[in-house]
């Protein structure tokens, strides 16, 4: 009997399935005898088409989970039949059991060549028949299930079963779901992880050489955006643990803008291609440094701010934030599950506003529901998954707040997220920062046509003693700069409405230098090193990115007004590997995988910890290359062509004794906790998740290394 195309577990399947079977056979008795057969089975439908013709017409219609062919038919053969079927889009998934007057070994091979799945000489006995087609049918609807919408299989079950019944068949049919849903999300981290590996890996490599500054921040944004994008992967990953509760929250210090400008900096790019201004405003009775789970609460930000900047085209995104006074009873419980006191707990509301498409009133109920847009459109348009305002609520829910919107159509949307902190005892405000008794007699003119954007210059500003004047467009600001010469900085909007950028920012550097007036140039797009040669040549090499760093700015402020030194040499990060590793534990290193970057970032890797590595493409060359030369440490991945990780271990810990083997540690892009335990299980020393990061390779290194050479 020929195995179905899917890993069956039947022992986890409901009992009660809507089983249809399609006899297609030209003999009448035959479809009497098997209905007779099937008739006490309550669980099986039983169809009869006597005319071969109309077989696949038939099928396609009432889609059976089995069909019983007959091979010797008039005007057409079973096999060719059988082959109809394999072609045909609706039906070339569904079990084909074929039926013959007598065993014949060829026409049996013949009929699972061109795809049956099972073979009985009629009439088959009747428990024999009941089984096989029990079998199939279990196994077709099982196949449905990871291929198809689970939610369509569960209403569609849930219409078999009567109400009393309808609760047992939903908790079974979640589990199929979560099992479904578990082994797609490993298969997607797998495939995303093995490019992550390349991009982090060689980032980090990267990091340890001598850089410019803004090569630096260049590449550090690279490292920490591909941070993020693996903390969102976890995430997801995680995603089964948030919905069952048993996802645990993280504590530890951090600060709110930094946190906030991190999400932001991952979302610059896009909205200066569409045009649209970023912006955040942090009330002043808020403390930077709080305690919580910085990560949970970034990744709900990103998700807001990418969200409004996806279904936004014009005008301005603005993230405030603000101690939430008004949640006096969900504070109460707070304070038992986070064991927090008066003195030092804090809700904290963020709220994200856009001036985007909105959302209209009877469909904004759907929008936290897991995988699900707005409607097909918004799908088709913007894509997305839907899951991201799903995640948001339910880490928001864990951290003690929740999320909620306000929005009009075709006006913008405001989305709100709560989230309980620790206080941390002396905090400061955002505004208390750095400053200097110099500022006290200083004058900028701010040139900026956004409204958000000079509030928040003018609150900074005049928090450090700073007399500000503002315009909002360039005839204005030309008029100020004639008339007012104590005006001692700029603050100058490089997309300033309805100015060629370059032309305006001439002019005013022209007029500024009749003031001796410093100027500022506030960008959305980041500048490179080209544009950085045209500005200098223009006397303006000060630069602040939208949305506007209160913590940049004063910096800038402070370098202007003191003189500082404005080029410098960025220095190496702090080393990340230890170069001289190889002196301390002398192991001959192999590492397989089959990804050629992997094998590049791996080889880059070692060779900075003094290890010249052996590189091998598969589980084979694994094999041959043991045959050859003895290596006291493998780094194997588990997912290769010809011989993959798991049987190369298998075969060298039967061919190897324990006390001579290499030690094995996995790789792999497959990071649910099972996939550790099966490389364990399998004989394995030890496991890594891709992508591998320097530090976890060393330790790994010295943590067998220190074995071996005790």
């Amino acid at each position: 009997m020929q195995e179905y195309e899917t890993n069956l577990n039947i022992s986890s399947i409901s009992e009660k399935y809507n089983i249809m079977v399609l006899l297609v056979d030209d003999q009448a008795m035959v479809g009497e005898a098997i209905r007779r057969a099937l008739a006490d089975e309550s669980d099986i439908n039983y169809h009869y088409c006597s005319d071969p013709h109309a077989a696949i017409t038939i099928a396609n219609k009432i889609k059976p989970t089995v069909i019983l062919l007959d091979l010797v038919m008039p005007n057409i053969s079973g096999l060719d039949l059988v082959l109809d079927y394999r072609k045909n889009d609706q039906t070339k998934n569904i079990p084909i059991i074929v039926l013959s007057t007598k065993e014949e070994p060829a026409i049996k091979s013949q009929a699972f060549a061109n795809g049956a799945n099972d073979y009985l000489v009629k009439l088959p006995d009747r428990m024999e028949l009941i089984a096989r087609v029990h079998y199939h049918s279990r196994s077709y609807i099982n196949f449905l299930q990871k291929e198809e919408a689970l939610r369509a299989l569960k209403e569609s079950q849930l219409q078999l079963v009567d109400s009393n019944t309808a609760l047992k068949l939903l908790n079974e049919k979640l589990e199929e779901a979560t099992k479904a849903k578990s082994a797609f999300l490993a298969t997607m981290s797998h495939e995303i992880r093995t490019p992550m590996n390349g991009v982090l890996g060689m980032t980090a490599l990267l990091l340890e050489t001598r850089l410019t500054e803004e090569q630096y921040e260049l590449i550090d944004i690279i490292n920490t955006s591909a941070e993020w994008l693996l903390t969102i992967i976890n995430d997801i990953l995680d995603f089964s643990k948030i919905e069952s509760g048993k996802l645990d929250i993280e504590y530890c210090s951090f600060s709110l803008i930094s946190c906030i400008e991190e999400a932001f900096s991952l979302l610059t790019t896009k909205a200066y291609e569409k045009g649209i201004d970023l912006a955040y405003i942090v009330d002043e009775n808020v403390p930077d440094n709080v305690i919580g789970d910085v990560t949970r609460i970034r990744q709900i930000l990103v998700n807001l701010i990418s969200n409004a900047v996806k279904f936004t085209d014009k005008g301005e995104v603005v993230l405030t934030l603000s101690i939430d006074d008004n949640n006096d009873d969900n504070q109460s419980s707070l304070a038992k599950r986070f064991n927090l006191n008066n003195e030092n707990r804090l809700m904290l509301k963020f709220a994200v506003r856009d001036t985007g498409i909105g959302i209209p009133l009877d469909k904004q109920s759907m929008l936290f529901q897991s995988f699900t847009q707005v409607d097909s459109s918004t799908t088709r348009i913007f894509g997305g998954t839907g899951l991201g305002l799903a995640i948001s609520k339910r880490l928001s829910e864990l951290m003690g707040g929740t999320v909620w919107l306000e929005s009009t159509e075709n006006k913008g949307s405001t989305f709100y997220v709560t989230v309980a902190v620790k206080e941390v005892k002396y905090s400061k405000s955002p505004f208390n920062i750095s400053t200097s008794p110099v500022f006290n007699d200083k004058r900028i003119l701010i040139i900026e046509d956004s409204k958000i954007n000079q509030h928040i210059l003018k609150l900074a500003l005049t928090k450090w003693g700073i007399v500000t004047d503002s315009s909002y467009a360039a005839d204005d600001a030309i008029n100020k700069l004639k008339s007012d010469s104590n005006i001692n900085t700029i603050i100058l909007d490089y997309q300033l409405t309805g100015k060629d950028n370059l032309e305006f920012a001439s002019e005013i550097k022209k007029l500024s230098d009749s003031i001796n007036a410093s100027i500022i140039l506030l960008t959305a797009k980041r500048v490179i090193s080209s544009d950085t040669k045209i500005f200098n040549n223009l006397g303006i090499n000060n630069f602040i990115y939208k949305p506007i760093s209160i913590h940049a700015l004063n910096k800038i402020l402070l370098k202007i007004y003191n003189v500082t030194n404005s080029q410098r040499q960025q220095e190496p990060t702090k080393l990340i590997f230890e170069k001289e590793l190889y002196k301390r534990y002398p192991l001959r290193i192999l590492f397989a995988d089959d990804n050629a970057i992997n094998l590049a970032v791996g080889r880059k890797m070692l060779e900075r910890l003094g290890y010249n590595a052996g590189i091998v493409k598969n589980g084979q060359e694994v094999i041959d290359e043991l045959e050859k030369t003895h290596y006291d440490l493998i780094f194997m991945d588990v997912q290769m062509p010809i011989l993959d990780g798991y049987d190369a271990t298998k075969q060298i810990l039967v061919k190897y004794k324990s006390k001579n083997r290499p030690i094995i540690i996995a790789t792999t892009g497959n990071a649910m906790a099972e996939d550790k335990i099966k490389c364990l299980n399998i004989g394995m020393d030890d496991y890594i998740s891709k992508p591998i990061k320097p530090d976890i390779l060393q330790q790994k290194i010295i943590k067998w290394g220190s074995r071996i050479y005790i």
